[in-house]
């Protein structure tokens, strides 16, 4: 069967998030930076359902940006095991690119091409990897700033839109390349406080339409709200897991609660 491929292939909702297949599953991981011998992340263990959203708060150096790059290998590990969707990470360069093409990635900073416009940013990929033609990649491109509140914008280039409209730009960017799980390093620390909620409702968006999302945030409404787990990590060390109201209301261990006396 031929046609457009799908902007947002929705995983099975017949069956609860509780019972779908894992996607992400980080066993164990370990990783130490060589040049100074620190232990960033402590035997860390994850498992990620197909459609759920996971939020991973912590105070800042407590290795959650490094843990979630492992996902997709901009971070080697040392040691444990990681895998997506059926995949190993390994040091197999085809491995990798397999996986990196099933995950997309949204940072802090918005890392587009000032060079090109919004619809060349958006269509590059999946012209250049995906092997897409360019007149069905921008339609998917068209579809997808429509769908993230920004389709105006498309012939424009990045210098010319607010911090929150390029944030957008870089989730349609990632969207393009279908992928099955979007992993978001903080996406809104880099903005104005009047531009979070665009970016912050484009997420919610995904969400509701049933995307995997694996989310480095400290944003607690949107933790509150959209995420199936919360998970708190500390030292390198994931130490508590739970849903949004017993992490929240409820927590069980001591460096939790100190963490959200000063968040909340």
């Amino acid at each position: 069967m031929t046609g457009q491929p799908s902007v947002n292939p929705k995983p099975d909702v017949a069956a609860p998030k509780s019972e779908r297949e894992a996607v992400i599953i980080a066993q164990d991981v370990e990783k130490w930076y060589t040049s100074n011998q620190f232990h960033v992340l402590r035997g860390v263990s994850l498992t990620v359902r197909r459609g759920e959203v996971v939020v991973i708060m912590g105070p800042s150096g407590s290795g959650k940006s490094t843990f979630i790059r492992t996902f997709n290998a901009l971070e080697p590990y040392q040691k444990g095991r990681i895998t997506i969707d059926g995949i190993e990470l390994s040091h197999d360069l085809k491995n990798i690119d397999a996986i990196r093409r099933e995950v997309g990635m949204v940072f802090q900073q918005f890392n587009l091409f000032p060079h090109l416009s919004v619809l060349q940013n958006v269509t590059l990929a999946p012209i250049w990897v995906r092997r897409r033609k360019k007149a069905e990649a921008e339609a998917v491109a068209l579809k997808l700033l429509e769908k993230v509140g920004i389709l105006e914008q498309a012939r424009k280039f990045p210098g010319q839109l607010s911090g929150g409209q390029q944030q957008r730009v870089a989730i349609a960017r990632a969207l393009a390349m279908q992928p099955k799980i979007m992993l978001f390093d903080e996406p809104t620390s880099a903005l104005d406080p009047e531009m979070v909620r665009e970016v912050l409702d484009t997420m919610r968006s995904l969400a509701n339409d049933g995307m995997t999302m694996v989310c480095v945030t400290h944003e607690v409404g949107f933790a509150r709200e959209v995420a199936d787990r919360v998970v708190l990590m500390a030292d390198g060390e994931l130490v508590e897991e739970a849903t949004p109201t017993e992490f929240f209301t409820k927590p069980k261990h001591e460096r939790t609660k100190q963490f959200l006396s000063q968040i909340l």
